[in-house]
């Protein structure tokens, strides 16, 4: 069961680990995102790259779920993940 934002205000909105805050454009590097990270996810050192993603609400890793996409900070859990859309 999904839980209602107010719950957990500390977990970003959307789709994503994080929230996006701004965008720095540099023409040597590329693009950098600023962004402020969910406090559960983490990286696990131990663990391969794409297989290393983990989040501590759920107690659980990429290397357990069947999406496994917390590497790439996309949200398993479920909470505040309403995406509006645009028309």
């Amino acid at each position: 069961m999904v839980k209602a934002p107010e719950e957990h205000p500390e977990i970003p909105q959307g789709v994503y680990c994080y929230t996006l805050l701004s965008v720095e454009i540099n023409q040597k590097e590329g693009f950098k995102l600023n962004k402020k990270v969910c406090p559960y996810w983490s990286l696990d050192p131990e663990r391969p790259s794409q297989e290393n993603g983990y989040c501590s609400f759920l107690k659980k890793g990429d290397w357990e779920l069947k999406s496994g996409l917390l590497w790439d900070q996309c949200k398993e859990c479920g909470i505040n993940d309403e995406v509006e859309e645009v028309e």
